[in-house]
């Protein structure tokens, strides 16, 4: 028996639906586990909210927010990204992702390090 190129014999239609199959079933399992996922962190977010020790990524390392970042440099204006991430328990990137994402509309680096703006009017 030959078969045609762009053809599927009678033998592999029964093996494809075989791995079809399998994909359902698969496929069903991971919607399951993003739901998981989603759940977990949202969890996550309302334990942080009642303890106030900030959020969790899903990688579990606390986040932080701009207004935190904010804060610090309240207290210890000048301070370099590294500083303030050891500081708040949190990466430097995400501390610089901060810093830049508000330059020059709520923090600016002078002297030695990073300050807030200081708005007048």
């Amino acid at each position: 028996m030959t078969e045609h190129k762009g053809t599927v014999g009678r033998g592999a239609r029964g093996v494809i639906r075989g791995i079809d199959a399998e994909l359902d079933r698969v496929e069903g399992k991971l919607s399951g586990y993003r739901e998981l996922v989603s759940e977990r962190n949202r969890l996550l977010a309302a334990r942080a909210a009642l303890t106030g020790q900030g959020s969790r990524s899903a990688s579990g390392k606390r986040r932080v927010s701009q207004d935190e970042v904010a804060a610090y440099l309240a207290d210890h204006p000048g301070s370099l990204p590294a500083q303030i991430a050891d500081a708040l328990g949190v990466p430097v990137t995400n501390v610089s992702a901060h810093l830049y994402r508000g330059k020059d509309t709520r923090f600016f680096r002078g002297g030695s390090g990073w300050q807030l703006q200081r708005h007048t009017g």
